[in-house]
């Protein structure tokens, strides 16, 4: 009995593939924001007009820039800015860890929606036919999944007749259900990385061509390589003291997340779930899944994990709110007499 709790308990803890997978997607989301931003920061500099090409570039760039810290920055004219910082980190790591869980409990409204068609053949019909209009969207993001997880593909389509079956009902099968349910658990720890992620390299493409065209139309050519040396520096510096803390909390909530997600969607594979024909066996299956969300959302690991990542984005949000101004200050200091011979 013993031994069975803790296989249980251990099944939840994290390891170096699933770190791993955080960093790569959380990189790859900043990668592709970054050239994202400067692809249209550069096309709205080559198209604008010539005169006022800077205050349009420039309104680009502080609305972009300022659409990602919009919501810090609403919030923190209502209570302390570290108190408004601590919020939102909480709130996504939150989501990474908890919500991962709870989110899977789609299923039961999915199910209890499917069970309602025969009963109701005109909403069955009306269902059916939105559902295969979305379906070419539908395979093309199997298509894409499949791409970056192989382990998709263990999901055989055994192009099974609907007819006489629960799925009948429904504009798409038994295979596109089991398909989904593999992608759904890591909806939540993908978004956290993604949204985080996209905002980083946002902010990173606001700062470096900002600086490029400022120190540009100051300086010249030589100007603009200060500039954006300078901004990227300071974008840096006004990050690191609490970002060396407060990213990989959030990265590491986002694979506490991830980590579950992962055992949720094998568990589709090795346990043949929702493979059944009819609604009673469909919600059996999902009998086991919400035992499985059960045992992780009051698991001992679960929570020691939250209180830990709680507790460390209160000390980074007081480093960025009361120590990290200071630090930027006394660096930018020493920036400015480094590049005044260059540019003067």
């Amino acid at each position: 009995m013993i031994n069975e709790e803790n296989k249980n308990i251990n099944r939840f803890k994290i390891g170096a593939k699933d770190i791993k997978w955080t960093i790569k997607v959380f990189l790859l989301s900043v990668l592709s924001a970054f050239i994202l931003a400067m692809i249209a920061y550069i096309l709205t500099f080559m198209t604008a007009e010539p005169e006022p090409a800077s205050e349009v570039i420039s309104d680009v760039i502080m609305g972009t820039a300022s659409a990602a810290t919009s919501k810090v920055t609403v919030t923190s004219t209502y209570i302390n800015p570290m108190w408004a910082i601590f919020f939102f980190n909480s709130l996504a790591a939150g989501c990474a860890v908890i919500g991962t869980g709870l989110f899977i409990m789609v299923h039961k409204l999915l199910l209890g929606d499917i069970a309602m068609r025969p009963k109701n053949r005109y909403y069955a019909g009306l269902s059916i036919l939105m559902e295969k209009a979305m379906m070419p969207l539908y395979r093309a993001l199997i298509t894409i999944a499949s791409r970056l997880d192989r382990d998709l593909l263990l999901i055989k389509n055994e192009k099974n007749n609907n007819e006489g079956t629960i799925w009948q009902y429904c504009g798409y099968g038994k295979y596109e259900y089991r398909m989904f349910s593999y992608i759904l658990p890591f909806t939540v720890p993908l978004l956290i990385l993604l949204v985080n992620g996209v905002i980083m390299g946002i902010l990173l493409a606001f700062f470096t061509f900002n600086g490029a065209l400022t120190g540009f139309e100051l300086f010249g050519e030589k100007g603009a390589i200060i500039g954006l040396l300078y901004n990227v520096v300071y974008f840096f510096i006004s990050i690191l003291p609490h970002g060396i803390i407060e990213i990989p909390v959030i990265l590491l909530a986002a694979t506490v997340g991830y980590h579950f997600a992962y055992i949720q969607s094998h568990d589709v594979v090795k346990k043949e779930l929702f493979n059944g024909d009819k609604i009673e066996s469909l919600l059996e299956d999902y009998g086991y899944v919400e035992k499985s969300i059960k045992e992780y959302l009051f698991s001992a690991y679960a929570w020691k994990m939250v209180v830990f990542i709680t507790l460390t984005l209160l000390v980074a949000a007081y480093i960025e709110t009361y120590v990290t101004l200071g630090i930027v200050d006394r660096i930018m200091t020493v920036m400015d007499s480094i590049i005044e011979p260059y540019i003067a």
